[in-house]
């Protein structure tokens, strides 16, 4: 670290700046400085560009920072009380990743086309073959029952059915 120069100074901040100023601060000013899209010469470029990278390293580390701050004597009360505040209003505070909406691209509609039309497919064919095992299982169902009955009822031919003469699908027993 560069004891010369102020890290907040570095990167036009106040000492009780969030870590989200600290980052957007950190992003224009590499913008600005990084060796290939500067007009500086490239010895000075890359030495600030190095000096940006320390001070967004020691800044953006809550413990690094806390340990710069008492160098400098900087109360670290304020800005780590505004950073608490602050995160527990976003609900993933705790997580690297940042939530963006942004609209799909065109490859996940794309995917996202075929995964419904391969749904409604199999939903179709499930219907299908339901239909027809099922009528083929009704007709089994029907011949299968009508053969046992009329085997049960023939085999039973003795005058002890009630006394009365029973007939299955219209024929006598």
């Amino acid at each position: 670290m560069s004891t010369d120069q102020n890290f907040y100074q570095l990167l036009d901040l106040s000492p009780t700046a969030s870590s989200d100023e600290i980052r957007n601060a950190y992003r224009k000013k590499s913008k600005i400085y990084h060796p290939d899209t500067t007009t500086l010469p490239k010895e000075v470029a890359i030495e600030k560009f190095r000096l940006l990278n320390d001070a967004y390293g020691t800044l953006s580390s809550p413990d690094l920072r806390r340990t710069y701050d008492d160098r400098l004597g900087i109360s670290s009360v304020q800005h780590f009380s505004h950073q608490r505040t602050q995160d527990l209003d976003t609900p993933l505070a705790s997580s690297l990743v940042e939530i963006q909406e942004r609209p799909l691209s065109s490859g996940e509609l794309f995917a996202l086309l075929i995964l419904v039309i391969t749904f409604f497919g199999c939903l179709v064919l499930a219907l299908i073959l339901g239909f027809a095992r099922g009528e083929m299982m009704l007709q089994e169902t029907s011949s299968s029952a009508e053969m046992s009955v009329v085997y049960a009822l023939e085999s039973l031919k003795t005058p002890l059915a009630f006394g009365k003469d029973v007939s299955v699908w219209g024929k006598r027993i």
